[in-house]
């Protein structure tokens, strides 16, 4: 069975190479590790699903521009979550790329 971070590299690279960010979920095998599984991902300020027995995290990550926790990161924390024998599927629910940011800061003159 593939690792969490087997996982993720995978759905890494099946995005644009310009992939700017994106809504991941992360749907535990075991609902009963929620709160060990949402303290070791605390870095990517996850929030749980429609209950938090439910057993699955969703979190937002960013590689360019948007919003989210850096992508290095997130694999990280999945490495801890695979380091203590949390298992599960992570997956990328939505994501954008070919994004460029607009300049809306200070004069425009």
């Amino acid at each position: 069975m593939p690792t969490l971070v087997d996982t993720w590299d995978a759905a890494v690279a099946d995005e644009a190479d310009d992939w700017s960010h994106a809504t991941v979920e992360l749907t535990l095998g075991d609902s009963e590790r929620m709160e060990e599984a949402a303290l070791l991902m605390c870095a990517a300020n996850p929030w749980h699903g429609e209950t938090w027995r439910a057993g699955v995290l969703r979190f937002r990550v960013a590689t360019s521009h948007g919003y989210g926790a850096d992508a290095g990161l997130v694999r990280g924390l999945l490495g801890r979550l695979d380091a203590t024998g949390i298992g599960g599927e992570v997956r990328i629910v939505s994501s954008l790329d070919a994004v460029l940011p607009v300049a809306t800061q200070g004069p425009t003159f």
